[in-house]
This record gives C-alpha cells, structure tokens and sequence, in this order.
C-alpha cells in the first residue's frame, strides 16, 4: 500500500488555541488566512456536544479546485501530492472558492488572486512537518500516515468525500459524549445567524453576462424561424458586451486570455471558449446573412448556454441546480417561442417555470419570496397576452416578458449557495438541537 500523508484531527484534544493558523502565516507569510479552526456548537447548545476543527487545504486526490480552475493556475506536487495555486497564472475568477467544500482558497484582495495552504511541500522535502502540524501544543493537529486511519472516523458533517480529502480524523465527534455543567447556564437551543455564504463578489456581471448571452442566442435563433435578420446594431451590442462586462468578476482582468487553459476539465474554460465561437460565428452570420452560419450560430448559442448552466451544476454537485426556472437553456426556449409566437410551446414551457417557481415559493419566509411574486406575476401577464393576443406581440408586452426573466436570473444567484464545510457544521447542529427539542 503506497503510504499517502496527511492531517490527522483529534477534537478532543483541540482547544482553540489557534498555535496552527499563527504557525501557518509565520512560516508562509501568507497574504490570507490559509488556515482556520471553526467552532463546533459556537451558540453552546446543551444537547449537541462542543468542540473545533483546525482546517485548511486538504490536498485532495480529487481536488475540485485544480479540476475548475479556468487559467491551469493550480498544479499537483509529485512528491507530497500538495495542491499548488501559482498567483502568477491566477486571473482571481474565485471559481476554486465555489467549488472548494472545504473552504480552503481563500481571495486575497490586496492582491487581486487566490491563496491558500500549500501543504508547506518545501517543508516536506525536508523531512520536516507542515508548520501547523509542529506547532500544535496539545498534539490535537498532527501529520502522518492516512493510512492509520479509517475514513469512516470523520463526522456525519464533514463534506467533500467523494473528492478523499487528506484528512482523517481519531475519533468520531459525532460521539463525543461531552456536556456542559451546570446546563441551567446556558441555551438549550441555538440561538443565531446561519454560517455565512461564500463570497460571491461581483455578481451583477455573472447576471448581465448571461442575461444579455440568453438575448442574443434567442435573437439569432429567432431571425432562423422567422427568417429575418435582427437588428445589427443590437445584435452586435448583445452579444460583444457580455465579453466585456464579464472581465469585472476577475481580480485580474488583463489575464483573462488565460480563462481558455483548462478546456479538459474547467466547465468554466469550456463556457468561455464556446462564448468566443458563438460570437465570432454569429457576428458572421448577421454580417452576410447567409443560412448556414445562422444555423451554426444557433446551435453554438445553445451549446453556449448549456455550458454556463454547467457551471453552476459542477459547483452546486445537487439537485437543486439541474431545477431552477432562472437557468439560461430553458430562459432562452422561453423567450424564443414567445417572440416567434409558438403559442403551445410557451405554454409547456411556462408551466415548467411555474412549477419550480412555487416550488421554491411556498417554503421560503423571505424578501426574494416578494421578488418571486413579482417575476410569477409578469409571467402569466406574459402568457395571458400571447392566448388573448391583447398587446401581443406589443414591445411592452415584450418588455415585460424580459423583465420578469432577468428578474428570474436574479434570483438565480441568490438561490446559488456553493456549501462550504462552516455552512455543513451550521446545519448539522441545528438539525441536532432540533431533534434534542422534539424529544
């Protein structure tokens, strides 16, 4: 068996110290905080046990942030098997971020990229241990063969493995029989703001980007059926500016070139190059007319979309992400069948965005439960039109259809919640309290 190093976590042992985060900073100078210890029962509810958890990079064998990363910025020591980000190829999209469970990348805005634990590999070429691992005083946090330990040690909470994280864990703190005394002192119940959302910085041009991508892939798509031409100069606006909006998510932005490095495995690189095929070959199309490119700009608009679904599907990995009625594939089928006037079609499609709008609707207690109202609202005004024919197919009927659909894009990303692991802690207590309070 080929020995695989790694951290080892004793939560009996951890008290908070935080030695392992200021070992970590000291020896790496690190320009963000690489290493974190999270709170286990920070409200100090009496029916779930406290404890804390020192965590940092894992160094996946599957490590979801090289796999997205756009720009091939991230790379696998050989010989530790560390997760490596090299900030000179970093164009700071915080896709890692995303997709990391982990919460390990983290955003260094001083410096416009990614940073994180390194595995202190140059360290480990040495003989010598991880810095935080050295530090630790009571011996809580360790380095060693994970081969020692049973994965089945981790907690019921501890996300990510599927992606075998360098992490294992001595005991099983689900079963840590620890109480509080005397529990008159404190809260039975948890009492406070969920674990915080990651950082999604910068959205409003995620939005434009692939709202004004869903117009231009409808446009074309539409000139195919009804075999007339959109308006140049719209058209042109449509579908150059997404491009260009898009650069203001990037901490570096002059790097962006870098975005198509990945192709094999970045579902990002993969939305990029099909957005520059897409553009090139239908500026083409609207340029000379001829029917062949607009049907290859069509089909290339459609794949277009369903990579920027893919997108968000690859960091969510749930359910949830396959079914949203703000999603770009099924938007723009929308929007083409109302402008070419496929009355049936609408409708079917309609209704499908009905059904996963109120299935999101009826639980929620929220002010997007007010938005979804109003984009539920403009929909069936929407499609009331296209039966009747009363304003259809007016522009403001039109402009109504397109407001409720960006309002729906809108909503898209406030339902987009990329899990980090202090948002698996959050849950799996309160669900734990919830159970202590029933019985």
């Amino acid at each position: 068996m080929i020995m695989k190093r790694g951290f080892i976590f004793d939560q009996l042992f951890c008290v908070n110290c935080k030695a392992c985060s200021a070992a970590c900073s000291l020896e790496n100078r690190f320009s963000v905080k690489a290493r974190s210890v999270l709170n286990y029962n920070s409200e100090i509810s009496v029916s779930v046990a406290y404890s804390n958890l020192s965590v940092a990079c894992n160094h996946c064998e599957v490590p979801v942030c090289l796999d997205g990363c756009p720009a091939s910025a991230y790379r696998c020591d050989p010989s530790s098997g560390a997760i490596i980000i090299d900030d000179t190829k970093c164009i700071g999209c915080k896709y890692c971020i995303w997709n990391c469970p982990f919460d390990a990348p983290r955003y260094d805005p001083e410096n416009s990229v990614i940073g994180k634990c390194h595995f202190c590999y140059t360290r480990l070429d040495e003989d010598m241990e991880p810095a935080c691992t050295s530090a630790c005083p009571t011996g809580a946090l360790s380095f060693g063969d994970l081969n020692n330990y049973d994965k089945a040690d981790a907690p019921d909470w501890y996300p990510g493995n599927e992606l075998s994280p360098g992490m294992r864990f001595r005991k099983n703190s689900g079963n840590i029989p620890l109480r509080i005394i005397p529990t008159s002192l404190f809260r039975k119940d948890i009492k406070g703001v969920p674990a915080e959302k990651k950082s999604r910085e910068s959205e409003w041009s995620l939005i434009l980007f692939s709202f004004m991508s869903i117009l231009s892939v409808s446009m074309i798509s539409v000139s195919l059926i009804t075999s007339k031409l959109p308006d140049k100069i719209l058209f042109i606006s449509l579908t150059l500016l997404p491009g260009l909006v898009s650069l203001f998510h990037l901490g570096k932005w002059y790097r962006a070139w870098r975005a198509v490095f990945n192709i094999k495995s970045s579902p990002l690189s993969r939305e990029i190059l099909a957005y520059i095929l897409y553009s090139i070959i239908s500026l083409a199309a609207v340029a000379y007319g001829l029917p062949f490119l607009i049907i290859t700009a069509s089909v290339t608009g459609f794949f277009l979309l369903l990579f920027i679904d893919a997108v968000y599907i690859y960091t969510s990995r749930s359910m949830n992400a396959y079914f949203h009625s703000g999603q770009t594939f099924i938007t723009a089928l929308l929007i083409i069948s109302f402008l070419s006037g496929f009355t049936l079609p609408f409708l079917f499609i309609s209704s499908v965005k009905v059904i996963l709008i109120i299935y999101r609707y009826i639980p929620e207690q929220s002010n997007i439960a007010v938005l979804r109202f109003i984009r539920l609202a403009l929909l069936l005004v929407a499609g009331a039109s296209i039966v009747t024919g009363i304003s259809y197919p007016g522009t403001s009927i039109i402009f109504i259809l397109l407001t409720g659909e960006l309002i729906d894009r809108i909503i898209f990303y406030f339902d987009f919640n990329p899990v980090g692991i202090s948002d698996h802690i959050y849950k799996h207590i309160a669900r734990l309290s919830y159970e202590k309070k029933g019985d």
